[in-house]
C-alpha cells in the first residue's frame, strides 16, 4: 500500500473518533436515546464502519468509560501514593475517585437514576467496573498486605468489588454541597471500612 500516510485510515484513530462521536451523542441525546445511526452520523462514518469496531451501543458505552478511566489511572495512582498512611490512601483514594466520577460527565450520566439499570448491566454484571477498580487498587492493597498494615486474609479482588460498588453508590447519589458530602463519606469510610481492613 502506498500513500503519504495522511490518507490511510488507521484503526486506532477510527476507533477513537467513533468513541468521541458517541460521547457527544450521549451528551446531546442521552445514553438510552442514542442509536448506532446517530453515532455513525456524528462520526461522519457509515453504520457498517461503526459496527466493525463496536458490536452495539452497550459496547460503545462500556469502552467510553474504560477509556476515560485509563486516561486518569496514572494521576489517580500518583494522588494515592502521596498519602502518608495506608488508611489515608484508602479513604482519600476512594474520595478522589468519587470526586472525579461526579465531575466526569459520562460517568455521572451513566450512574444517574435514569441510567442505573444500564450501568448495572454494563459495568457491574460485566465485571468491567471491578476490573478497573482492581487495576487501580490491587498494587496498592497488595503492598499494604505485604507490609502487614492490612489483614493478610483479605481477598483483594473481593475487596476491590466492594470498593467499586461503594464508589458507584457515592457517585450516583451526588450532592449539592460536594465538600460537605465528601467529609461525610470520609467519616463513613473511617468508621466502617477501615476497621474491617486494618490490622
Amino acid at each position: 500500500m502506498t500513500g503519504s500516510g495522511t490518507d490511510i485510515e488507521r484503526p486506532a484513530d477510527t476507533r477513537s473518533a467513533i468513541l468521541t462521536a458517541a460521547e457527544s451523542c450521549f451528551a446531546r441525546l442521552g445514553i438510552a436515546g442514542t442509536t448506532m445511526e446517530d453515532v455513525a452520523r456524528a462520526a461522519s462514518s457509515s453504520r457498517a464502519t461503526v459496527y466493525r469496531y463496536f458490536a452495539d451501543r452497550d459496547a460503545l458505552v462500556t469502552e467510553s468509560v474504560v477509556r476515560r478511566a485509563h486516561a486518569n489511572m496514572d494521576s489517580a495512582r500518583e494522588f494515592i501514593a502521596r498519602r502518608p498512611t495506608v488508611a489515608e490512601r484508602i479513604v482519600e483514594g476512594i474520595c478522589e475517585d468519587v470526586r472525579r466520577g461526579r465531575r466526569d460527565p459520562m460517568v455521572h450520566r451513566l450512574v444517574s437514576p435514569g441510567e442505573m439499570v444500564l450501568a448495572a448491566r454494563l459495568l457491574t454484571e460485566s465485571g468491567r467496573a471491578v476490573e478497573l477498580t482492581y487495576e487501580l487498587w490491587q498494587p496498592i492493597l497488595a503492598d499494604a498486605q505485604a507490609a502487614g498494615t492490612i489483614r493478610a486474609d483479605l481477598d483483594i479482588r473481593l475487596l476491590c468489588e466492594w470498593i467499586s460498588e461503594l464508589e458507584m453508590h457515592y457517585i450516583a447519589r451526588g450532592s449539592t454541597d460536594d465538600a460537605e458530602d465528601l467529609d461525610h463519606i470520609r467519616a463513613q469510610l473511617r468508621t466502617y471500612l477501615l476497621p474491617a481492613l486494618l490490622r
